[in-house]
């Protein structure tokens, strides 16, 4: 029995079941109106005027005309009973579904002799030799890989989106930066200015100084 971790990987879901007649359920129905019909025709005229050889021989027409009408009847009776059981035991999707499965195997087979490549040909484990757990698993891990496929995506675009934010903040930092830097050159030129200003103001007080200094003197 293989470990838990060398299962094969999970098999395609079939596709829906069709509801007109395969190959097999066509070939019941064909079977059947082959039967019905080599039935009808032992009522033949001459077969069914043997049993009523008075009525033949006097009113031919009428027991003709008798012998269609059975013949119709026994026909229309035993097609619509056979298509009730067709339908009511789903008898053409029962047998298109073993259609699937026969065509399955045989797509099975056909990929393990591939893969073989022209050595034996590993004969598939029977599901009733397998654990409870490996048949859970079985069960579980279609869902298990669409949930981690789903996981994957949402983490790949996650990363997209944190990449894009990430060159969104990186250029909103650099254009800070270089705001900052203006607003420095700003501050230096002003403080520049307010120290030439200031500069110019203390030598016209000091010149203003020295005259009232001279005129005083005088």
């Amino acid at each position: 029995m293989p470990a838990a971790d060398s299962r094969s990987p999970s098999p395609v879901p079939a596709p829906p079941i069709a509801d007109t007649p395969g190959p097999r359920a066509q070939g019941l129905v064909n079977i059947f109106n082959q039967a019905v019909k080599a039935t009808l025709d032992k009522c033949s005229p001459a077969n069914f005027a043997s049993c009523f050889p008075t009525a033949a021989q006097y009113s031919p027409e009428v027991l003709e005309n008798l012998r269609s009408q059975i013949v119709d009847q026994l026909d229309r009776t035993w097609k619509t009973n056979f298509d009730d059981i067709m339908a009511r035991r789903n008898v053409v999707q029962l047998l298109n579904s073993l259609d699937q499965c026969i065509e399955d195997a045989r797509l099975r087979k056909k990929r393990a002799e591939a893969n073989a490549n022209g050595g034996p040909v590993e004969r598939p484990i029977p599901p009733h030799t397998l654990s409870p757990a490996e048949i859970h698993m079985a069960h579980l891990l279609p869902f298990l890989e669409n949930q981690s496929t789903e996981m994957t995506t949402r983490l790949a675009e996650t990363q997209t989106a944190n990449t894009e934010l990430l060159s969104t903040v990186t250029a909103q930092r650099a254009e800070i930066v270089a705001l900052v830097h203006s607003l420095e050159g700003v501050v230096r030129d002003l403080e520049a200015s307010a120290l030439v200003m200031g500069q110019d103001e203390v030598q016209n007080l000091s010149k203003e100084t020295k005259e009232l200094e001279i005129a005083m003197k005088e």
